[in-house]
């Protein structure tokens, strides 16, 4: 549900907002945006992340890596505050300056909640998670649609932005408040820093991978012209940035409860992979011989030009998401700093293939991209083969997107048939587009209640688990308990 919310909701806020707000507003926030998720992949140094990943967490564990984390928010800050007047005269924007300061206040934001929300996701308590993600997602982009009606420019999307994570924060600190007093030794602090630094170098190069793009492109194209590309970058990135975090967020707690046997891990990465697969390649397809009314929709008639761009780029939407689940494996495999290496060959091709596409405008530059991807899951594919499964990787080199072609196969063509046929008798690519999502919604909402084959193998053990929480809503007790057992859930989903 928090994924549905939080895709759904922003949609329409890049929809609305592509309205009101100009090319040039766009490509201003792309800068900021790129340097304030530098900072923020450094702010809390990884400590969330590492309680989430340790098996016993002491009370002194959650002090050590509040403070920590705060110590490391402030030094950012004053860091970022200095450097803003140059990087504004860097790119020759003057209005970067302010918007840099200002953004640069989600460092504490971050820092206070992350904790917490890490917390939430180890024990599983994803209604809390719903709450303070989805809800607070919800309501920034209300108030940034607002905003940009107003006329607020590039800051409706500073201001949501930040009500977004400040909300976050404070319900995150509501449902898992953090000892102030509890004290913390070396030694807690030790516990988590060697793991919390490893993430960050992999978050470092996990941010020039998404977010470092944009600073790069910045300086090879007019300011417009990256509002494009990054509105076409963003939207193609929004189904692997939340499908990704959703399947990471639900395998590397029943990874951890593994261990270290080999054969079940195995089995369950395989399935989550398949998984992921399944849902994002018809939604790459699709989007792909779609893309058209989906950007009229979206952006609105007047970007056309972002179109064979986002073509393009969905072509690597199913080796984005392969390699972001195998990030879940690399972390609960404490193979961060391999892992790391990994992504900075993936960060040396990805530049050398924007640097050479840039001389073909957008659509070379979207083809950069896509190639770095692929040469990046074959890396991932070689990591695991050397670390990790040693004998069974070759598994997982093509057959986990076996159900996903098919399922592609059995959709795109007559969902296009349809579509041809609804656009002959309203003669708009919008209605059309429209009436055909509908009827596929209809489709899928009947497939997953009544006939969960149609939807591959592969769903059948996660629609399983989903129907029985669905059932047991609302009902307490150990039996609503059992259903979100991570080891049952491992032991279905093998």
């Amino acid at each position: 549900m928090n994924v549905i919310v939080i895709v759904a909701s922003q949609f329409i806020f890049y929809a609305v907002m592509a309205r009101y707000v100009s090319k040039a507003a766009f490509g201003i926030f792309a800068l900021a945006n790129a340097f304030l998720n530098f900072v923020t992949s450094i702010s809390e140094a990884g400590m969330g992340d590492a309680l989430l990943q340790r098996r016993v967490v002491e009370p002194q564990h959650k002090n050590a890596a509040l403070f920590f984390s705060l110590l490391i928010a402030f030094v950012m800050y004053i860091l970022f505050y200095i450097a803003s007047p140059y990087i504004a005269e860097y790119y020759k924007e003057p209005s970067l300056t302010l918007i840099l300061r200002v953004v640069g206040l989600l460092f504490f934001f971050l820092s206070f909640g992350s904790s917490s929300m890490n917390l939430l996701q180890k024990e599983f308590k994803f209604k809390e998670i719903f709450i303070c993600d989805g809800m607070s997602m919800l309501a920034s982009n209300v108030l940034g649609v607002i905003l940009g009606i107003y006329g607020y420019g590039v800051w409706a999307m500073i201001w949501s932005l930040l009500f977004y994570f400040f909300a976050k924060s404070i319900m995150g600190w509501f449902y898992e408040p953090l000892p102030l007093r509890a004290g913390s030794t070396l030694k807690h602090w030790k516990d988590l820093f060697n793991y919390g630094m490893g993430l960050t170098l992999v978050r470092i190069n996990n941010y020039m991978n998404n977010f470092g793009v944009t600073l790069f492109i910045g300086k090879l194209v007019p300011i417009n012209v990256l509002g494009v590309f990054d509105r076409a970058y963003r939207i193609t990135s929004l189904p692997v940035r939340y499908l990704g975090d959703m399947v990471q967020k639900l395998m590397v707690p029943s990874m951890v409860k593994i261990g270290d046997e080999d054969n079940v891990l195995f089995r369950f990465f395989y399935k989550g992979l398949s998984f992921s697969n399944s849902m994002l390649l018809p939604i790459s397809f699709f989007s792909i011989v779609f893309a058209r009314p989906v950007v009229y929709i979206l952006l609105g008639h007047h970007w056309e030009e972002a179109i064979l761009p986002m073509q393009i780029l969905l072509l690597s939407l199913p080796f984005r998401i392969s390699t972001k689940v195998a990030d879940a494996l690399m972390r609960v495999r404490n193979l961060i700093y391999k892992n790391a290496n990994r992504k900075f060959q993936y960060l040396i091709a990805l530049a050398i293939g924007i640097w050479v596409g840039h001389y073909w405008g957008l659509p070379g530059i979207s083809w950069g991209i896509t190639l770095a991807s692929v040469q990046n899951y074959l890396s991932m594919i070689l990591t695991i083969r050397n670390r990790v499964f040693k004998t069974q990787w070759q598994k997982l080199l093509l057959k986990p997107f076996g159900n996903g072609l098919l399922l592609s196969l059995f959709i795109i063509p007559p969902a296009y048939i349809i579509y041809y046929l609804v656009l002959l008798l309203v003669h708009d690519e919008i209605i059309a587009f429209s009436v055909l999502c509908v009827l596929l919604g209809i489709f899928f909402g009947y497939a997953f209640f009544k006939k969960p084959i149609l939807l591959g193998k592969d769903f059948a053990p996660v629609h399983e688990q989903i129907m029985k929480m669905i059932k047991n809503k609302g009902k307490g007790g150990k039996k609503g308990k059992r259903n979100m057992d991570p080891e049952l859930s491992v032991n279905e989903m093998i």
